[in-house]
């Protein structure tokens, strides 16, 4: 049986914090208990103590620590998710994008935190069914996440009946093809048009090579930061913007006490953030 002291616990997550941001507040120490459990299984660690050693000082602790992050972040994700944001993007930003684009500028786009890729796929098939009949050449996507684990998923561009549920039947037909098992393979048509990366959103060098982004979605993110490492990562994604653009965080997210640096965006159905200019 695992027996662990709050002072294990602590350095573990501090451990965690100090690699990507996220942090695990004492409500969560359960859910960490839980996923350390499996995490001590699989490396043959008899302790807390003994694990945290080995994500300190072992060679293969770095690699276990991205594991371990895996483990304790929650990925549930799916196409099409918030149908009121998605509107307000299509009707409001997308328009105000192309307004500011001359010729054959490419619309650049970086969805932060892009998990199984759910996210950055929709965005790519909203733009090139958009009423304003934007080429595929013209549209680029990045799409980045601290975990090798989803970005293989999202790079591969398989998904369930739940991750599809809400793209509109017609899309599915168009872009998806349905294998055998029953699951939905997406076509290159739309995996050609974003590129993943793997980026750590607290590390400024990695953030930094993001830039003149029109548009960030950055949704149920910030969440896991605290106040410090939320202002820190709001100055990364605000370097990364053209003048113009737009920053979408998640509905339950806000910048009101973190940052000042963007302004309130209010749309029709909800309120983003904008980066001053034209």
């Amino acid at each position: 049986m695992m027996i662990s002291s709050k002072e294990d616990l602590d350095n573990i997550r501090n451990l965690i914090k100090t690699r990507c941001g996220i942090w695990l507040a004492d409500t969560k120490m359960n859910f960490l208990t839980i996923r350390l459990t499996n995490r001590l299984k699989v490396t043959g660690m008899e302790t807390p103590k003994d694990y945290c050693y080995y994500l300190k000082y072992d060679p293969g602790g770095d690699n276990e620590l991205n594991q371990l992050i895996d483990a304790v972040t929650v990925n549930e994700t799916y196409f099409y998710r918030d149908q009121d944001q998605l509107s307000d993007f299509s009707d409001e930003i997308v328009p105000a994008m192309m307004k500011n684009k001359r010729g054959w500028d490419s619309i650049r786009i970086w969805s932060a935190g892009c998990s199984t890729g759910e996210e950055p796929y929709t965005l790519a098939m909203m733009l090139l069914e958009h009423p304003q009949k934007i080429d595929h050449s013209r549209i680029s996507i990045i799409a980045s996440d601290i975990s090798d684990t989803v970005l293989r998923a999202a790079r591969e561009g398989i998904y369930d009946d739940y991750s599809v549920r809400y793209v509109p039947p017609h899309l599915l037909l168009k872009y998806f093809d349905k294998g055998r098992d029953g699951r939905y393979a997406l076509k290159e048509t739309i995996k050609k048009v974003v590129k993943f990366a793997h980026i750590n959103l607290m590390d400024p060098f990695a953030a930094g090579r993001v830039k003149e982004m029109d548009c960030i979605f950055c949704r149920n993110v910030i969440l896991y930061f605290d106040d410090d490492d939320k202002e820190r990562c709001t100055q990364y994604l605000y370097r990364g913007m053209n003048k113009g653009g737009h920053l979408v965080l998640g509905r339950a997210e806000s910048l009101g006490r973190i940052s000042n640096l963007f302004d309130v965006v209010r749309l029709k159905r909800t309120t983003v953030y904008g980066k001053s200019g034209s």
